[in-house]
């Protein structure tokens, strides 16, 4: 009975030891389950944009082309009238009494302007008229009694009425002063006197035109005034007229004693047609060309390099390789340069 109760009861220890530790490895498992859930989930990694590695930029090729080249220089002007006069009075300190116009009023000849004060140089005149008329004929009565007595009293009358007749003849010419007039039939460009202002004589208070000849007037600086001439090409840009060919008629009046803003310090350049849209003063640009080359070979002026006194190109080559060209120059504009020597047509060359 001993032998078969031992084996038993060692075969029960050990199946309860074997629940029991698979009890402890479930437990342990569930235990090592929830401390991870407890753990803080791990952030997700942020993308970064993926690194774009630069191009290294190509400068830009140009073809060897064949054309025409115009070399022009350029001024600014507008338009004005080969009619124009400045306003001025001849007498000075005097106060201004009456304006009639104003810029823009279209005026005929001789028609009065402004007026001058005279004060009572209407009663002088006629004061000095009457007097006049008198000693005119205490004269005539002299010389119907005229003796070898009486000689030298007619000799003095004849004086006094020479003094009187030139008093006169001033008063008058004074009076006529007083009032400014138009030389012409015209336009009133400008007018700034005003009633009450004191005048300084031959002061500039207006200015008057003739619209009936309106012309195209330029300024060029003196360094482009060297290169043009009298019948170059010019192509004269207006403002809301768009562009128009014209020849440059006259260049500036040297060595003129020029009023201000006169047209003889303008180069002067005839249209083919005016637009009839203009008016005298509208604002303009003017290029005169010159220098025209026909069939020319040129490169932009980006491509030309210089180097001491050296000028050459960067020749792109059909296998890609580049070298270096010397050229010889000819024309050269804003924008291009004629190639006398050194590269074809149809060849690319390489800007800097």
């Amino acid at each position: 009975m001993l032998s078969i109760k031992w084996p038993m009861a060692a075969s029960l220890r050990n199946r309860r030891m074997g629940s029991a530790c698979r009890l402890l490895a479930a437990a342990a498992s569930i235990s090592i389950l929830a401390g991870c859930s407890l753990l803080p989930q791990e952030e997700e990694l942020e993308k970064l944009p993926a690194i774009q590695i630069p191009k290294i930029s190509q400068k830009p090729e140009y073809s060897v082309k064949r054309g025409t080249l115009e070399l022009k220089v350029s001024g600014s002007g507008k338009l004005m009238s080969e009619r124009e006069e400045i306003l001025y009075f001849t007498e000075d300190n005097q106060r201004i009494t009456d304006v009639y116009v104003k810029a823009g009023d279209k005026v005929k000849k001789g028609q009065v302007l402004a007026e001058l004060d005279t004060g009572n140089m209407k009663n002088q005149i006629l004061r000095k008229e009457i007097e006049l008329e008198k000693t005119g004929l205490d004269l005539k009565e002299l010389l119907r009694e005229a003796s070898g007595d009486n000689e030298i009293l007619l000799r003095k009358q004849e004086l006094e009425y020479k003094l009187q007749k030139e008093e006169l003849a001033e008063l008058q010419s004074a009076l006529a002063d007083s009032k400014l007039t138009a030389p012409y039939d015209g336009t009133i460009v400008s007018f700034t006197a005003e009633k009450g202002d004191m005048t300084k004589s031959y002061e500039k208070v207006g200015q008057i035109a003739d619209m009936d000849a309106l012309v195209v007037a330029v300024q060029f600086s003196s360094g482009d005034l060297k290169h043009i001439a009298p019948g170059m090409e010019t192509v004269v840009g207006i403002n809301t007229a768009g562009d128009h060919m014209g020849k440059v008629r006259r260049l500036p009046v040297s060595g003129s004693q020029q009023e201000e803003d006169s047209l003889d310090s303008y180069a002067l350049i005839d249209l083919k047609k005016l637009p009839e849209s203009v008016q005298h003063g509208t604002p303009l640009s003017a290029s005169v060309i010159i220098e025209r080359q026909e069939n020319a070979l040129y490169i932009p002026s980006a491509a030309l390099r210089k180097q001491n006194g050296r000028h050459y190109v960067l020749v792109s080559n059909a296998d890609g390789s580049k070298g270096e060209v010397d050229v010889e120059i000819g024309v050269q504009t804003v924008t291009d340069v004629e190639i006398i020597k050194g590269l074809k047509e149809g060849q690319k060359v390489v800007g800097k």
